[in-house]
């Protein structure tokens, strides 16, 4: 799969977004994408242990599936970002990150329902819904 392509449409879909990136079920880096003139609010070490700890959290929500079906995405909410996980396929996940209303960028563009809807449509790879 090309993440670099797919990580450019979701990047495009949204001037919010901050930040994207895809990782495998460890939380290991395959690709990422930032905003022109965006700063990460965490170093490199930070974030690669966040993305470690999501991943842990994802993998339990993995064994709940035969009982209440597939994770769709999960949201973490802080006072500066926000940060959506999806799933990609059963071996990678992608994760995107918005301001928060007091660091957005544009509040006339999407909230975090429209960039969930936006990377929910990407991913469906369903081009009536992109």
């Amino acid at each position: 799969m090309d993440f670099v392509n797919l990580l450019k449409r979701i990047m495009d879909s949204d001037v919010n977004i901050r930040h994207s990136l895809v990782t495998d079920n460890e939380g290991t880096i395959l690709a990422t994408s930032h905003r022109e003139g965006i700063t990460n609010y965490l170093s490199p070490e930070e974030t690669a242990t966040s993305l470690k700890r999501a991943s842990v959290a994802w993998k339990g929500r993995n064994e709940l599936a035969p009982k209440i079906g597939r994770g769709m995405y999960a949201v973490a909410t802080f006072e500066k970002i926000t940060r959506m996980t999806f799933p990609l396929g059963d071996e990678n996940l992608i994760f995107v990150s918005m301001g928060s209303d007091a660091v957005r960028t544009d509040l006339h563009e999407g909230g975090q329902k429209q960039i969930i809807e936006h990377v929910l449509n990407i991913l469906s790879k369903d081009p009536t819904k992109q």
